[in-house]
C-alpha cells in the first residue's frame, strides 16, 4: 500500500506541474515566434530574395505542440519543417512527417539567428548565424 500512495502523490504533483506548464506555453510560444519571424539571409553572400530561412503561419507539431511552418534553403536544397515554439523541444525544427529533429534555432541578443543543423537531411550543413531581412516582419 505504501508504494501506491507514493505513485498517487507523484501523479498529483505531476498533474499540478503540467497545469502550470500548459499555462506558460502560450506566452513562451509567442515570444519564440516573435524572435524568429521573418526572412533571414546568410551574411556570407546570401540575399533576401533567396533567403536561407523563412517562417510561415503557426501550426501544431504531430505531438500537438505549438509550432510554426519554416523553410530552410542551402546550396539549392529546400527543407520544410515545423519549428517547436514552446515546451521541452522549444527551438527545434522537426520534420513534419517523421517528427525527427533537423535543426536547432537560437535567437541571438544582437538580432541575429543561429541555425545549427543536427539531423537528416541537413546533417552535413555548416552552422550559420543569419541576419534578418529588412521589412520581412
Amino acid at each position: 500500500m505504501g508504494l501506491w500512495r507514493i505513485v498517487a502523490l507523484t501523479a498529483v504533483v505531476a498533474g499540478f506541474g503540467g497545469t502550470a506548464l500548459a499555462q506558460q506555453a502560450p506566452a513562451e510560444a509567442a515570444k519564440t515566434a516573435a524572435a524568429v519571424k521573418g526572412a533571414w539571409k546568410n551574411p556570407a553572400g546570401g540575399t533576401c530574395e533567396a533567403a536561407y530561412f523563412k517562417t510561415a503561419e503557426e501550426n501544431k507539431s504531430v505531438r500537438g505542440e505549438a509550432g510554426m511552418k519554416v523553410t530552410v534553403v542551402n546550396s539549392g536544397m529546400t527543407v520544410n519543417g515545423t519549428l517547436i515554439l514552446a515546451g521541452a523541444r522549444e527551438g527545434q525544427v522537426v520534420n513534419p512527417m517523421t517528427d525527427k529533429m533537423m535543426f536547432i534555432l537560437e535567437p541571438q541578443d544582437d538580432g541575429k539567428l543561429h541555425v545549427i543543423p543536427l539531423g537528416e537531411p541537413a546533417l552535413g550543413w555548416p552552422e550559420v548565424v543569419l541576419d534578418l531581412c529588412p521589412g520581412s516582419r
